[in-house]
């Protein structure tokens, strides 16, 4: 017979009412239910935990070992449901945030900002390729350029973000820039790997590039801006890659083309009140660094 944990509290009840008719008391429940769980946890333990006759509760040996386990038991329950009550009215503790590379730099006063409106709420920054698992908790948030289709996961809109057609400056002054989309074939362009080829810029660029067998193909935004960086050819890279670098121009004003960025998080965050200070200042951060991401003057 397997282990019912409810089965404990009976211990606990015992020992605070003195005898089976106190434990019934304690637990609200009537003197045979008491007889009926203590022989049953005796029965999955293999041992006999009190002895029977007296008046009072004699415990035996082993009695006393499952007594003191339980007592362990109910302490920690105790202690977890304090700890789910204050993660969820209680803006404590530490969240992960997970971005782009390229997005990092942007959102690093978020973490300042969250520690002058919260004292005791830590916002960790990282920025990776690799998609988080949020349902396995390796990370509180994420921000993603397309909006989950998974049922078990919380998107809020955040800002638009602008891909540009760029070249650095050294490869504008040697071969000039073209003045349309005509003119992109005199021109080699960096292009991105097919794990890339349903992101709106990286889509364009497939579209109006040379995509020959010798073309370059890189897997990432920062890959590219580097490649561009160094000359080699024009690249569309999303505006937080090239925000503020000089070493880089626009060929074309306006945006080839644009994505949306969703600030999303496990479902089982709802309640999290420390999870949703922390959406809650993305979303005001988003909205008032939206330059950053557009590429348009405020």
């Amino acid at each position: 017979m397997e282990l019912d944990w409810n089965d404990l509290t009976v211990l606990g009840a015992l020992a605070r009412g003195g005898s089976v008719a106190g434990a019934a008391r304690v637990l609200s429940v009537d003197a045979s239910t008491v007889s009926r769980r203590l022989a049953a946890l005796e029965e999955a333990l293999g041992a006999q935990l009190v002895v029977r006759g007296g008046r009072e509760i004699a415990w035996t040996a082993e009695g006393r070992l499952a007594l003191a386990a339980a007592e362990r038991v109910e302490e920690q329950i105790g202690e977890l449901g304090r700890a789910i009550r204050a993660a969820k009215t209680g803006v404590a503790g530490t969240v992960r945030v997970t971005c782009t590379p390229a997005t990092v730099l942007h959102l690093s006063p978020l973490a300042a900002r969250a520690r002058e409106l919260h004292p005791e709420l830590r916002v960790e920054i990282a920025g990776q390729l690799a998609v988080a698992d949020l349902a396995k908790g390796e990370a509180d948030v994420a921000l993603r350029s397309a909006k989950p289709t998974a049922a078990d996961l919380v998107a809020r809109r955040g800002v638009d973000v602008g891909w540009y057609l760029v070249a650095s400056t050294s490869y504008a002054e040697r071969n000039g820039l073209p003045a349309t989309e005509g003119e992109l074939a005199a021109h080699p362009m960096v292009l991105y790997a097919a794990s890339m080829s349903e992101v709106a810029g990286p889509r364009w660029a497939e579209e109006h590039g040379r995509g020959g067998p010798g073309a370059l193909r890189l897997d990432s935004p920062d890959a590219v801006t580097y490649a561009i960086a160094s000359g080699v050819g024009l690249g569309v890279i999303p505006y937080p890659s090239m925000h503020g670098r000089a070493d880089l121009v626009r060929v074309f004003p306006d945006a080839v083309a644009w994505n949306h960025l969703w600030i999303v998080y496990h479902q089982t965050q709802r309640d999290s009140a420390r999870v949703r200070a922390v959406v809650d200042l993305l979303v005001r951060h988003l909205e008032d660094e939206a330059r950053c991401y557009t590429g348009r003057p405020t």
